[in-house]
């Protein structure tokens, strides 16, 4: 069984975050000990420990060169997923920037050949290969362990529905409507989604989850995303929550994952 929430069940794990008492959540989860989020000074996410089914690590996806990917092929490393849209003009630019840089660090410490990060997007049907390996391409240099992914409606659906992703497709507001930054055609709906990032081990279990917006400075966001974005999302860079997770705070998490850390 997957972990659907519902809108409130995403706010309410915002709201456990900032209170300080993240708890695992859904059915055959449980709680990890020692983890990033067991210190009451330090409590940034849902620690989890339960293992994907081959149904989900099998499903095939598409990355921004055309190649197929399948989670399965990544097994032995820790991955992180962040569920995402080329043409967010919210929280998406800073979530791929906080991601990009945590990567970058990783590999700069020398542990990028075991890990893999992952953009897989909520938005399948404007998010071609292309697309993707235009928006991977304004992150420049973007790293080699950092995948954009695409797939079918169903395969990206099969993902977000059993990881608990909320999403719900809307049409555009009044006024003029945004155009897609890459191709300038006019975009008819936005995909408005809940914000994650999940940890999976060596193993293929879910380990960690961190839940919400990140924290991201506005030079972190390529200047073509930057110009897309919303007044709401440029508010948001660099205003620091208090439920916002860091770059330090997702590189904590690998540590953990992958065992170089209890803590």
């Amino acid at each position: 069984m997957g972990r659907l929430k519902t809108v409130a069940a995403s706010v309410a794990a915002v709201v456990c975050l900032a209170a300080c008492s993240a708890q695992a959540s859904g059915a055959g989860h449980s709680q990890a000990s020692d983890s990033p989020a067991s210190s009451a000074m330090d409590r940034i996410g849902t620690p989890l420990d339960s293992a994907l089914p081959a149904s989900i690590r099998d499903l095939r996806f598409t990355a921004s060169d055309g190649r197929t990917v399948r989670l399965a092929d990544f097994a032995g490393k820790t991955v992180a997923i962040s569920d995402v849209m080329t043409l967010c003009q919210e929280t998406c630019p800073a979530d791929t920037a906080t991601l990009v840089q945590t990567a970058r660090a990783e590999d700069a410490a020398g542990r990028g050949s075991g890990e893999v990060f992952l953009s897989i997007t909520v938005d399948p049907a404007r998010d071609t290969a292309a697309q993707l390996a235009a928006y991977r391409n304004l992150f420049v240099t973007p790293p080699g362990n950092w995948l954009a992914l695409t797939g079918t409606a169903s395969t990206v659906n099969a993902l977000w529905n059993y990881l608990g992703v909320w999403r719900q497709k809307i049409g555009e507001g009044s006024g003029p409507a945004p155009r897609n930054w890459r191709t300038n055609a006019p975009l008819t709906y936005d995909v408005q989604h809940s914000d994650e990032v999940f940890f999976l081990d060596g193993r293929g279990h879910e380990r960690f989850v961190l839940e919400g917006a990140p924290y991201a400075a506005k030079g972190a966001v390529p200047r073509t995303l930057y110009d897309f974005m919303d007044a709401e999302g440029r508010r948001g860079l660099g205003a620091a929550s208090t439920t916002a997770w860091t770059q330090a705070q997702a590189q904590k998490v690998l540590a953990w994952v992958s065992g170089r850390s209890s803590a």
